[in-house]
């Protein structure tokens, strides 16, 4: 696994800028006044939902030999993803008769994201992250593991989001050009069990989507930062669009 980008505050302001650059000088935007984007010689597309792929890293103290599996299964199942958001914060000025101000005086992120599985039989997403909340026994409300094992580094993982265009630019494999956004975040760890998904009901036969919650430390690291885009391609140099296929050998 690559080493994460450095970070640096005089470079965080000019990745965000170079980001727009290349979002907007690249586009052919819609006319301006219809917002009409037809037309053969059009160079830009609406952007397309649906394609993204997440890896995790999950901590081998608490998952221990069973930690690769567990990585795939959550891998390959991952169907929807919701990102964190962002809000800024002001601190208000009051004038006579109450004409006020704002001024903005930090930002807070909102230290959650969202990801929905599809489950399968003998239930490998739910005994996941069962196994990932075993931290803490609910029959005693104490953690198993000893005062210098319990640490951040045996519980909390991390996990690559890559946002994707419809495209595989190097026919199988994911690179910087499918890109439209990623997320790199660090101290994983779920804070809800989707045991709603063994709800069961004689009137329906269907299967079912575990959604998990998830909390992270500080705030994720996104293609406005140097390097993340050659790191987020890095991690899944390993993995191909056609290795769905691979089975048809087997025959």
């Amino acid at each position: 696994m690559t080493a994460w980008p450095s970070l640096s505050a005089s470079l965080y302001i000019a990745g965000q800028l170079l980001r727009l650059n290349n979002a907007v000088d690249s586009s052919d935007e819609p006319t301006n006044m219809s917002r009409y984007p037809g037309g053969h010689n059009r160079q830009t597309q609406p952007h397309i939902t649906g394609h993204h792929q997440v890896l995790f890293y999950l901590p081998e103290t608490l998952f221990g030999g069973y930690a690769s599996e567990a990585q795939k299964w959550l891998h390959s199942t991952c169907e929807t993803f919701t990102p964190h958001s962002h809000t800024i914060n002001t601190g208000d000025v009051t004038g006579i008769g109450q004409v006020g101000i704002s001024f903005p005086v930090s930002r807070t992120t909102n230290r959650e994201f969202t990801l929905g599985f599809r489950e399968y039989k003998n239930m490998p997403i739910l005994s996941t992250i069962k196994a990932w909340h075993s931290l803490f026994d609910p029959l005693i409300g104490t953690s198993p593991f000893g005062g210098f094992v319990l640490s951040p580094l045996a519980y909390k993982g991390i996990v690559v989001v890559a946002i994707l265009k419809p495209t595989a630019s190097n026919g199988t494999q994911i690179t910087k050009d499918d890109l439209e956004e990623a997320y790199i975040y660090e101290g994983v760890y779920p804070i809800t069990c989707p045991e709603d998904i063994l709800a069961s009901d004689t009137s329906t036969n269907d299967s079912s989507q575990a959604s998990v919650t998830f909390k992270f430390d500080g705030s994720p690291l996104d293609l406005g930062f140097p390097g993340v885009g050659d790191a987020v391609v890095f991690c899944f140099e390993n993995y191909k669009y056609s290795d769905t296929y691979n089975f048809v050998g087997n025959f």
